[in-house]
């Protein structure tokens, strides 16, 4: 796996992102899941499988986030002459 580097403060941001999905967004999305249930027959409620769909995105990005925070480096990456993926490049001309 290739490392990904970012600044503190998208660190910071992503991070926070990922809390309030994990708490906000989780209780959120359970309790439209629950209302849309309360509606009736499953089989036929298109609000309920648009809940379901939108838990199913929002745990997407969730393991999305975990993964990219837990293997990412803080800070700018070490100056080098070789382009490799994940790093900005910038020609002087």
């Amino acid at each position: 796996m290739s490392e990904t580097w970012l600044s503190q403060e998208a660190y910071d941001r992503l991070n926070a992102e990922l809390e309030t999905l994990r708490t906000e967004g989780r209780d959120s999305i359970s309790a439209e899941i629950e209302v849309a249930r309360a509606h009736g027959d499953l089989r036929e409620n298109a609000e309920y499988h648009a809940a379901k769909d939108e838990q199913g995105k929002m745990e997407a990005r969730i393991r999305q986030l975990t993964e990219l925070l837990r293997d990412a480096r803080i800070g700018e990456p070490d100056t080098t002459d070789v382009a490799r993926p994940g790093l900005v490049v910038v020609l002087d001309i």
